[in-house]
Parts: C-alpha cells; structure tokens; sequence
C-alpha cells in the first residue's frame, strides 16, 4: 500500500506593528500591544532583491506620530509570508505469516525531499531584526524532513 500527499500554500498575509505609536491618541496600542505601522505610498513593500535577510522593505514603512486623530496608513495584511512546500509519501507491505497472522512493514517520510519551509519575518518596524527571517517551520507538515519505520504483527 502506497499513500502520499503534496502541499503547496502560499505565505500567510502578515501585519507590520510599530511599538508605540498611538497615532488617534487613545492610548488603546498600549492596552492591546503595539499599533500598526504608516505605509510609504509609492514605495513597494517587496525589496528589489529579496531575500531572508531583507524580505520587508523598510523604506516602505514609517512611524506614525502620536495624537493626530487618525489610524495608520498600513493596511491590516500588507506583507506575504514565506510559502510552504511538502511532499509526503509512504509505503507498506503486509505478509500473511501463517492464518490468522499478519506481519506489515513500511516506512513514511514527511518533507522527503527536505525543501527548507521558513517561518513569518520579523515583523516590529524599528527594530534591527526587521523584515528578517530567521528560522524553520518546524511542524510534521513543513518542518525538515522527518522518516519513520515502522513494523506491526496482527494476529
């Protein structure tokens, strides 16, 4: 018995924050966590060369001023992650011993050709780390490539 599966997503749409600013000056980002960033209009959040070292632009984005009555320019999800890629496969073999005993081995490989799934950019405008990826996903579906042996005897 064979089975297998292949995932391909694209990244998820991610926020910019900008820790501070309270551009309507009601002090709510400092309840709930940081504010959203200003977007630079005319400027493409996607840099020239992107890369994980420089995925955000950060010409494109500013911190907005407190207490000028209005939210950010930002829109919510202006900035696409990373995608995943996966392909998982299995194979199983069963052998009937003698009646009434079965003997099943097989093997399952998650990620098998081990394609390297990055986790979301750093994404707190202002800070060095900005706009950088740094890390792997690690879940079975997009961490690195993971293998399985397996053996079962039914009887």
């Amino acid at each position: 018995m064979a089975g297998g599966y292949f995932l391909a997503q694209t990244g998820p749409y991610l926020t910019v924050v900008a820790p501070g600013a309270d551009p309507e000056g009601d002090g709510f980002p400092t309840i709930v966590g940081n504010g959203r960033a200003d977007i630079v209009f005319g400027v493409s959040v996607v840099p020239q060369n992107q890369s994980l070292n420089r995925w955000i632009n950060p010409a494109a984005f500013a911190i907005p001023p407190n207490n000028v009555g209005r939210g950010p320019t930002s829109p919510v999800g202006s900035v696409v992650g990373t995608g995943t890629q996966s392909l998982s496969l299995s194979l199983f073999k069963a052998f009937v011993v003698r009646e009434g005993i079965r003997f099943q081995i097989g093997g399952a490989a998650a990620n098998l050709l081990n394609h390297p799934n990055y986790t979301t950019p750093n994404l707190t405008y202002g800070t060095p780390a900005f706009g950088t990826i740094t890390n792997v996903q690690t879940q079975e579906n997009g961490g690195p490539r993971s293998l399985q042996l397996t053996a079962r005897v039914t009887f």
